[in-house]
């Protein structure tokens, strides 16, 4: 039987699209290692033995060849013109796309930006920032114009280039900036391209005109930009990693547990870690194209490859970074990968090899197959991301290891990582070829999404609403399975959000000292459905230091209960508990007020407070208290979108409200300071 594209296994759409060059490629790999051969290759212990077996099949593997540079001057202005033409029928998002083609493809010196022969790359800047103002993102047009300058743009130029930095920066209420922006166009008014002395005359009147906003005020500021909360550990610092120092994983026996060292509180940052690799999710969701490959930040003035590929980034540092590891040699090949239709966690298993140094791969093989060996220097990362448990692989994923690491291999050595070998594979090769097989299965076993979450603004009708994610990329996270193996338990007590490639695990719930902290809920294998909770309270004891509790009906006739304990003996008043929670139910009714009219933050503290004294009187689970904590949980991830939600909006839009009698903040003791002045504040 012929293989087809219609013929969907087991890793279409994991680690190869279906239908693909790679999942046919795979499918008759898979075709020729009937039932018992695939156990005879299962049997075999070494990567050699099952490289061998693989290639044993005569199955050809897909073609891959080194993409060149599409730097082409020609074909820059060809997209430059297209971009134009979108640009005058108003179809600016179309002309933005067709500009960022003209820069990517346009050839330009790094080393010597004032160049003569960077006059076009100027321009494509240049024409790509009117596009960024017509469409209101506004700090992308400053950035553009900045680099457009930087790149040697026309000096007769200047008058209009320097006018819509001024307009930008007025719309993200940079007065200072804006008026100096508008001051350096009048200047240049006299040597402009304006043929006609009347036309320039008029043209000085528009940008006078502009500056007049700078008259309702006495004294001039910049507006403050919105800078994004930190991630910072509880009890930490910024520079912490980890674990928080309010929780620690303790050890007993073969058991480990994860437990509160000091008092956790609600919306404690717990764990705070950044992936060995990640990729984003270019197979699906919407974040192909939008999310810098190297930062996950949100790409708003797309900067092209260095080496002349398709791939862009949010800054010109990430780029730079990137290309100095694993972009140098990925970039190459990166068109083939996408025709043959690799997916997200393969890619992840190759960036786990090229973020290394060919030179170092030997020394990271020895050391994954020595447990007990230290680790070289600087490797520890990396190591320890290979030696990720993969025990319980089955042959089939092996197998599919295998097949893709050979094919992998190949790529690596079409880009220059490592050489091909004229007489079968050489021990270079099967050093490489030994990670990307363990990558892969690691990649397969490990992975984790890596989600955004989006809320709407207007929160009037999203109290029953639900929260949505959506996943942007994908990333390996060596030290979070030790993590969540210690904090598996029955109710998980937190949140696990990301701040670009940041995992996050934010506490939901109040924990004393030495009680242990759950981040993940347990799976049962023969799940039972949770008892529903009914019109029982179970009262705790007024003594705090008692744990006896008393459960009695919601319209109980008890009024006083002592406690049974001799060494306690105490009495809790039962009506006063009752009348306290009629109390804290117009509290929750008041929180969901707060929440309507959209000011989470108020209704987050609302309920915190609420479940706190539900927490000293009774124990859970209880149904308003449920529901509390739902709508805490909730309100958590509201906060966390709408903070981001402000970053975007405030910095790149100038959707942002100025204080009143702001101090003058434009910083007077650098003259060569160039750019956006802008004094940072954290939202609180």
């Amino acid at each position: 039987m012929p293989v087809t594209s219609t013929m969907k296994g087991k890793f279409d759409g994991v680690l190869f699209a279906e239908g693909g060059e790679l999942a046919q490629y795979y499918a008759k790999v898979r075709k020729a290692v009937t039932a018992d051969k695939l156990q005879q290759f299962g049997s075999l212990t070494s990567a050699e033995e099952q490289a061998k077996y693989v290639l044993g099949l005569g199955v050809e593997a897909p073609k891959v060849e080194a993409s060149v540079s599409i730097r082409d001057i020609e074909k820059a202005r060809e997209y430059k013109e297209k971009g134009n033409d979108f640009f005058r029928k108003n179809m600016f998002n179309d002309a933005f796309d067709n500009y960022t083609l003209a820069i990517q493809h346009c050839p330009v010196n790094d080393e010597d930006p004032a160049d003569p022969m960077n006059k076009d790359y100027s321009v494509f800047f240049a024409n790509r920032s009117a596009a960024f103002d017509h469409v209101g993102r506004f700090a992308a047009c400053v950035h553009d114009i900045d680099e457009s300058l930087k790149f040697g743009y026309p000096r007769e130029l200047w008058y209009k280039i320097y006018k819509r930095k001024g307009h930008a920066c007025i719309k993200m209420k940079q007065y200072l900036v804006a008026k100096e922006a508008l001051e350096t166009a009048l200047k240049n008014v006299g040597r402009s391209d304006i043929k006609k002395e009347k036309d320039r005359d008029t043209y000085r009147t528009r940008v006078r005109k502009q500056m007049t906003v700078f008259n309702v005020t006495k004294q001039l500021y910049n507006c403050e930009f919105v800078e994004r909360m930190e991630s910072s550990l509880a009890g930490g610092g910024l520079e912490d990693r980890g674990l928080s120092k309010k929780i620690k994983i303790q050890e007993d026996g073969s058991k480990k547990a994860l437990v509160a060292s000091g008092a956790v509180e609600v919306q404690d940052n717990l764990v705070s870690l950044d992936p060995y690799v990640h990729a984003v999710n270019v197979s699906g969701g919407r974040a192909g194209g939008k999310i810098c490959p190297h930062t996950l930040e949100k790409m708003f003035h797309p900067i092209p490859c260095s080496f002349g590929s398709l791939q862009t980034f949010s800054t010109f540092e990430a780029r730079d970074e990137a290309s100095r590891g694993y972009h140098r040699f990925e970039w190459s090949i990166l068109a083939a990968l996408q025709r043959v239709g690799l997916q997200e966690r393969a890619q992840l298993a190759l960036r786990m090899v090229t973020q290394l140094e060919p030179t170092l791969v030997t020394s990271v093989l020895d050391s994954i197959m020595k447990p007990d060996s230290e680790p070289p220097i600087n490797l520890e990362m990396a190591i320890k991301t290979f030696r990720l448990p993969v025990s319980s692989a089955t042959d089939e994923e092996k197998l599919a290891s295998t097949t893709l690491g050979l094919f992998l291999l190949h790529c690596l050595e079409v880009s220059g990582y490592t050489k091909a070998s004229s007489s079968g594979m050489g021990k270079e090769q099967l050093a490489v070829f030994s990670l990307l097989q363990r990558a892969l299965l690691v990649a397969l076993h490990h992975t984790r999404e890596m989600n955004l979450i989006d809320v709407p603004k207007d929160k009037k009708n999203f109290l029953d609403g639900t929260i949505k994610t959506d996943i942007c990329s994908f990333g390996i996270y060596p030290d979070m399975p030790e993590i969540e193996e210690a904090g598996t338990g029955a109710e998980c007590q937190a949140i696990t959000w990301f701040l670009d490639k940041k995992m996050i695990v934010t506490s939901t719930r109040r924990v004393e000292p030495g009680r242990p902290v759950c981040i993940v809920e347990a799976t049962n294998k023969d799940p039972k459905p949770k008892a529903q909770a009914n019109d029982m309270i179970t009262f705790r004891c007024a003594n705090e230091l008692c744990s006896v509790s008393f459960p009695l009906k919601e319209n109980t006739k008890e009024k006083v209960i002592s406690c049974p304990l001799d060494d306690c003996g105490i009495k809790t008043n039962i009506w006063d508990r009752l009348r306290l929670i009629v109390k804290l139910k117009r509290d929750f009714l008041s929180a969901k007020e707060e929440f309507k009219k959209g000011d989470i933050p108020m209704a987050k503290d609302v309920i915190k407070l609420t479940l706190d004294e539900w927490d000293r009187i009774i124990v859970r689970p209880y149904r308003e208290v449920d529901e509390l904590q739902a709508l805490l949980v909730k309100s958590l991830y509201c906060e966390v979108a709408d903070q981001e939600r402000s970053v975007v909006e405030g910095n790149q839009f100038g959707m942002i409200v100025p204080k009143k009698n702001k101090l003058d903040i434009y910083p007077k003791d650098d003259p060569e300071m160039e750019g956006m002045t802008s004094k940072m504040i954290e939202i609180k």
